[in-house]
Parts: C-alpha cells; structure tokens; sequence
C-alpha cells in the first residue's frame, strides 16, 4: 500500500514534470543535458528543481526507509559538486519530504510486525498449554512469520522435554492452530 502511495505521488510530479517542462525550446537558445539537470545557455530552468525535487524525494524514501527498518536516523543527503543550484535545492527538499516518509512508513512496519509476533505467540502459547499435559509451561522461540502462516517451537521450561513445532494459520478469526508436535516438518521457509 505504501509502495502504492509513493508511486502515485512520483507519477503525478513527473506529469507536473512533464506539463512545466513546455515544449522544449527555449529562447535563448541550445539546450544541454548531461542526466542529472538541463542546462540552457549557462542558465538553469524550474525543471531542474522539479527534477531535484522527484529524485530527492524517491532516494530520500529509500534512505529513510533502510534507515527506519534500522533505527538509524540520518537525514543527510549526499550532493554533487556538479549539480545546479536550482537542482540542489529541489533535491534536498524532496529528500527531506522522502527521507521522512520512509523513515516513518519504516518504523510504523516494524511496529505492526512486533504487534503480529505478540499476537502468534500469544495464540501458540495459548493452543499448547491447551494441549499439553496440565502444569507444564511453555515460551515460544524462533517465531517466524511468512504471509498468512506462522511457525515457532514450544520450549517447555518446567520439565525437560523435546521442542514442538507449532504452525499456524491467519484467517478471518484471527490465528489458529494447523499442527503441533514433535514428528511434523516445518514449511520448507522455516529457518530454524
């Protein structure tokens, strides 16, 4: 969704790109581009900071988002000596603006993952100690989360005992139990 989002914004500043930008001639005269700005007669157009503004923004997303999924915040865009100024200032602009939505979408990711983790434990722990033997108790380790399926091991911590596999399935109820015990395989993405 969030991909989504971004996208729709980047389509509608390159068509804004696009409409600015006018019918390509100028009146001065040549016009240059080198990949990064246009360049006419020594002297840069609006476009240039339109330009700065949509790659600023989507590098800035993704710095912020790496750095999110890190908990590393550092909002400084890395510039080119050889940019144009016009460009520059859209670039930094638009890396800001992007910096903090990926930074935050990141965060905001994390927090709904550690919230689902919660909520497959709490219904793994709650389906063992259903169908394990009365006063034993159990910690899930190795918790993995793959789409709408979920995989941990039970570790009973009052009696030594082997390590089940509990698999779990989200549907419209929330998470159920599909296996549990010791003689399953896991699905073939579990790691542990």
């Amino acid at each position: 969704m969030k991909r989504t989002v971004l996208f729709i914004i980047l389509l509608a500043l390159s068509a804004l790109l696009i409409l600015s930008s006018g019918c390509g001639a100028s009146k001065n005269g040549d016009i240059k581009k080198d990949g990064n700005h246009t360049e006419v007669d020594d002297e840069f157009t609006q476009t240039d900071y339109d330009v700065g503004l949509v790659d600023g923004y989507a590098q800035g997303y993704d710095q912020g988002y790496s750095d999110g999924g890190q908990e590393s915040y550092n909002p400084e865009p890395g510039l080119d000596e050889d940019w144009n100024e016009d460009y520059v200032v859209g670039y930094e602009e638009g890396y800001q603006d992007g910096y903090e939505d990926g930074y935050g979408d990141a965060v905001e990711d994390i927090s709904s993952e550690k919230d689902e983790t919660a909520e497959v434990e709490e219904a793994m722990l709650t389906f063992v100690k259903q169908n394990a033997a009365p006063g034993l108790e159990f910690e899930i380790e190795n918790i993995v989360i793959k789409g709408n399926e979920a995989v941990g091991r039970a570790v009973c911590t009052s009696e030594t005992l082997e390590s089940p596999y509990v698999i779990m399935e989200k549907g419209s109820s929330g998470w159920t139990a599909v296996d549990f015990g010791t003689g399953i395989e896991p699905p073939d993405w579990y790691p542990y």
